[in-house]
């Protein structure tokens, strides 16, 4: 036991994916009284999600871990209360809002072009990790709760990072000191949470002052009521939902894009077709949600960067009832884990699972393929609620970015992947910004 463990630790992407090349499509492991079923295989995974998504919750050490930052908002909890918050918050995802979201991506994001021209002019390195954050968190704050955090996006990134990695830390250590012990580590945790606490109940307290509570996912949580008891959402619930959204609905996408910049300047190829396809489609103007159809090679793109790197590298649940998968009886208790970076390099289900392939995304391509084989947002009930805005989102700015530049690694730099909560560049990713002209 001790020894998986130790693999787990040292490197939980190898020894997972080393799982799938031993064992095929679902392994039983045990880790001291806990059951473990690494699956892998898509028809199973479809299974767990989908077909028999009541067996199993969300109540696992990875979204429990999670809920010291979140509480229990859409992300992270389950049952009766999850569904509800749910149809409270689809309304904010559907379609007419979501093409409306151009109104909000291109401003925020000619605002980052501009502030790289003046790195170009000065030959600076920008980190595009960081860079990609502080966008897309300006973006949903502005989307779903119409507050401006451009001046304060910078500060509350980087509180996000501080609460993430703090709990994939205590993950990585059996020993820690609980986090009421005042260390270092756990005192820079407290600070951070209480930026963002602070940040959610100022945005609460401001709206509450002004007459019309707004039709944003913000005024829609203010305005519910309980069908039955007419009682109001407590402050609590309103401040998860909306640092769960801030969190979830901003890291993830931004994660995607680093890695869609990444894999672009491995493959100038791909990154000259695609900016062809937007001269030509373009020209010097910027884009809107209606010219999307006609960029298929944005989306081919920012699939095959979520493909590859999976913001949500794990996914888990508990079976809550007993199951059967491909053989294995499932007791009661265990803890399923589903990998989308595994799923997504399995050469029985990808061809050339480890190239950069955007044509894989082409119409034909997609057509007869197996649900679940691409799960990048999830799937079953659970599939993620943002997960239209985020591919709305990134192909607006990744049409917009090849408009004016091309991003170019740095020679020799040491990139290392660390599966953190989403996968994520260590110690980001400096990049050198270059006109096209």
């Amino acid at each position: 036991m001790l020894n998986r463990l130790r693999q787990i630790q040292a490197d939980p992407l190898a020894f997972l994916l080393d799982c799938a090349e031993r064992y095929g499509g679902i392994n039983g492991i045990r880790l001291g009284n806990m059951n473990v079923y690494l699956v892998h295989d898509p028809t199973l995974v479809e299974q767990v999600l989908l077909h028999h998504h009541a067996r199993y919750s969300k109540n696992t050490f990875q979204y429990n871990a999670l809920s010291s930052i979140t509480g229990r908002g859409l992300l992270t909890n389950h049952g009766a209360d999850w569904l509800k918050h749910r149809r409270l918050a689809q309304p904010a995802f559907a379609r007419p809002r979501l093409m409306a979201l151009d109104r909000i991506i291109v401003p925020a994001t000619q605002a980052m072009l501009d502030r790289w021209d003046r790195y170009l002019q000065k030959n600076e390195t920008i980190d595009v990790d960081a860079e990609m954050m502080q966008l897309a968190l300006e973006i949903v704050g502005k989307a779903l709760f119409s507050i401006d955090l451009s001046k304060e996006a910078s500060r509350l990134t980087s509180a996000v990072i501080t609460c993430l990695d703090h709990i994939i830390y205590r993950a990585k250590h059996l020993v820690v000191p609980p986090d009421s012990f005042p260390t270092a580590r756990n005192l820079r945790f407290k600070r951070a949470l209480r930026a963002l606490d602070q940040a959610v109940y100022e945005i609460m307290a401001q709206r509450r002052k002004q007459e019309d509570l707004g039709e944003d996912l913000l005024g829609m949580f203010l305005k519910a009521r309980d069908k039955d008891t007419g009682e109001p959402m407590s402050d609590q619930e309103i401040r998860d939902e909306i640092l769960t959204m801030l969190i979830a609905g901003h890291e993830t996408v931004a994660s995607a894009l680093t890695w869609s910049w990444y894999l672009l300047s491995l493959h100038p190829d791909v990154r000259r077709r695609l900016r062809n396809e937007v001269e030509q489609v373009l020209g010097q103007r910027t884009p809107s949600s209606e010219d999307l159809e006609k960029l298929p090679l944005t989306e081919q793109v920012f699939s095959e960067a979520l493909r590859l790197f999976p913001p949500a590298w794990i996914i888990t649940r508990r079976a809550e009832e007993e199951d059967t998968l491909a053989g294995y009886s499932i007791p009661v208790g265990s803890l399923m884990i589903i990998s989308p970076y595994v799923v997504h390099r399995l050469p029985s289900v990808w061809e050339n699972p480890l190239g950069f392939d955007p044509d894989r995304f082409s119409t034909g391509e997609k057509e007869g393929r197996e649900r679940f084989r691409f799960i990048p947002f999830g799937g079953g009930p659970r599939l993620c609620i943002g997960n239209q805005f985020a591919m709305i989102e990134a192909r607006l700015i990744l049409a917009m970015v090849v408009q004016r530049f091309h991003l170019d690694l740095l020679p020799a730099y040491p990139l290392h992947v660390e599966p953190l909560v989403t996968l994520r560049p260590r110690s980001g990713l400096p990049m050198r910004v270059v006109s096209w002209s």
